[in-house]
């Protein structure tokens, strides 16, 4: 399941925001898979533990991908995260968390 970061407006540092585990099909975990091989990484990109850590593959965070979700918990993790693919217009430093 992908762990999902997003940029702190103020720190600019990564920021652990949940995991993804609905909305791939067997195209696109075959050609997500090919491009994220070329970023695995022993670093991970963010402070924060997140659940399975030890058997997480990290990645240097350069992928966008665009998530639909409900809300945001109290905890900063997007609810009920569905992948809706990856975006090539945005770059991953400007991707920041949107304020209510």
């Amino acid at each position: 399941m992908p762990v999902l970061a997003v940029r702190d407006k103020a720190t600019k540092r990564w920021v652990y925001a949940g995991h993804v585990g609905t909305g791939f099909d067997q195209a696109a975990l075959k050609s997500l898979y090919g491009t994220m091989q070329a970023l695995r990484t022993d670093k991970k990109p963010f402070e924060q533990k997140v659940k399975d850590e030890h058997t997480t593959t990290w990645l240097i965070p350069k992928l966008v991908g665009e998530v639909k979700f409900t809300e945001w918990t109290s905890e900063g993790e997007m609810r009920h995260p569905a992948f809706l693919g990856l975006r090539s217009d945005k770059e991953a430093p400007k991707v920041i968390r949107e304020q209510p």
